[in-house]
Order: structure tokens, then sequence, then C-alpha cells
């Protein structure tokens, strides 16, 4: 049996962060919770740039959002 790799954990745990939060992102009542679930979406996302190496997408994506 293979151990995963320390990418393919980080990759596993932000995939659960981004599905998450964006679960909470449509279900959340109040707004200024939606959008705090919102920017720990955009945050996987820069996290998972950061994975594919393009930093500067992960760059963007933190500071246009």
């Amino acid at each position: 049996m293979l151990l995963p790799d320390a990418s393919q954990i980080v990759f596993l745990l932000t995939a659960l962060l981004i599905v998450v939060s964006a679960l909470f992102v449509v279900t959340a009542r109040n707004l200024v919770h939606a959008a705090l679930w919102l920017i720990a979406t955009f945050a996987g996302m820069a996290v998972l740039f950061v994975l594919l190496n393009a930093g500067f997408l992960a760059l963007v994506q933190v500071v246009v959002y």
C-alpha cells in the first residue's frame, strides 16, 4: 500500500476546506458569515494555485478578491 506524500495530503485537506466552506457560503443566513466563508474558499483556491506552482495566480486570487 502506497502512502500519500505531503502534497497529496495538503491537496485533500484544502479540497475538503473548499467544499465545506462553499457549502457554508450557500447555506449561511447571515451575510457577514457568508462573506467570511467566501474568504476561506478563496484562500483554499490560492493554496491550490500554490500547489500547482502558479504563484502569480495565487497572488492575484488573494489580492483581487
